[in-house]
């Protein structure tokens, strides 16, 4: 084990884990989580495609690492809903990720025979839905301008101090709300995954969107699950800085490891891909933290 790698795991925060119960059957809960990484983890975002985490959290008790709330704008709590985003932050303790919506996408769904893909879930889909059935969230109007529920949850991001994350929305409709974002004056944006084939972003338009402040979220389980060679996952941190990115694991799938165990892996193989210590550190310490307003 590379001692300096595990002191940079320990001091991290996962920006995205998967958390139950929920419909999709997860690793943890989040009292059993807090029990496994336990000195292993510095904190961890949990997130849940179909409640908001808050709550979640608030009726636990939470001893070992710092757990982070999330909602995702999927149809179960409204779609682009200002009053689930308003009513989640009111129950955070923290800045609240306010991710767009992913499995309800209408980019996702259209890419998708069912509503929640077979290997997210071990290939197991009993009683899914077919993707075609799901009434579709899109963040353009048929003008292709940002819409107005979209526009209302830009303005209650702004308002509860809370983070913007993309989702699965199209790169395309990326681009509109993150300036839209810029000027409203939201500062804390995360593109979700960029490099996920289901989304793939140019790199090109990442180069342009990081000067807005927008940070690049590359996770584990795009190399673990979707396949993606790490090379290319170093290639996209050189082309866009380290600065610019937030490494996450986005595990919790029953059959994936733990958030701490991604995490040393995902950095193990980057530092062998000439990706330093240093920019490990500014991804997954320094970058979360100012994200999450976490000062020490």
């Amino acid at each position: 084990m590379n001692k300096q790698i595990q002191r940079i795991i320990r001091n991290s925060i996962d920006l995205h884990v998967h958390i139950g119960p929920e419909i999709i059957p997860r690793k943890y809960t989040v009292e059993s989580l807090d029990k496994a990484e336990r000195g292993r983890l510095y904190g961890a975002v949990l997130k849940n495609h179909f409640y908001p985490t808050s709550y979640l959290i608030k009726s636990t008790n939470v001893k070992n690492i710092k757990l982070f709330s999330s909602i995702v704008l999927n149809n179960s709590v409204g779609g682009l809903n200002k009053e689930a985003v308003y009513n989640a932050s009111l129950v955070s303790d923290s800045p609240l990720v306010v991710w767009f919506p992913t499995i309800n996408a209408e980019q996702f769904l259209k890419q998708s025979e069912y509503e929640i893909p077979p290997e997210w879930v071990g290939g197991s889909l009993k009683n899914f839905r077919k993707a075609n059935s799901i009434n579709s969230l899109r963040v353009l109007d048929k003008n292709n301008k940002l819409g107005p529920k979209a526009l209302e949850v830009l303005e209650m991001i702004k308002s509860t101090n809370s983070i913007l994350a993309t989702g699965h929305i199209s790169w395309q409709e990326s681009v509109a709300l993150i300036k839209k974002a810029e000027g409203l004056g939201i500062e804390k944006i995360i593109i979700t995954h960029p490099i996920y084939q289901r989304i793939d972003m140019p790199v090109k338009v990442q180069k342009q969107l990081v000067l807005l402040g927008a940070k690049i979220e590359l996770c584990y389980s795009m190399y673990s699950i979707d396949k993606i060679p790490m090379e290319k996952i170093a290639e996209q941190i050189k082309a866009v800085g380290s600065n610019n990115c937030v490494l996450s694991s986005d595990v919790g799938q029953k059959f994936s490891q733990a958030p701490s165990k991604a995490l040393y892996d995902f950095a193990s193989k980057l530092l062998n891909l000439d990706i330093t210590l240093r920019d490990l550190e500014v991804m997954l310490v320094k970058n979360p933290r100012m994200l999450l307003d976490v000062k020490r």
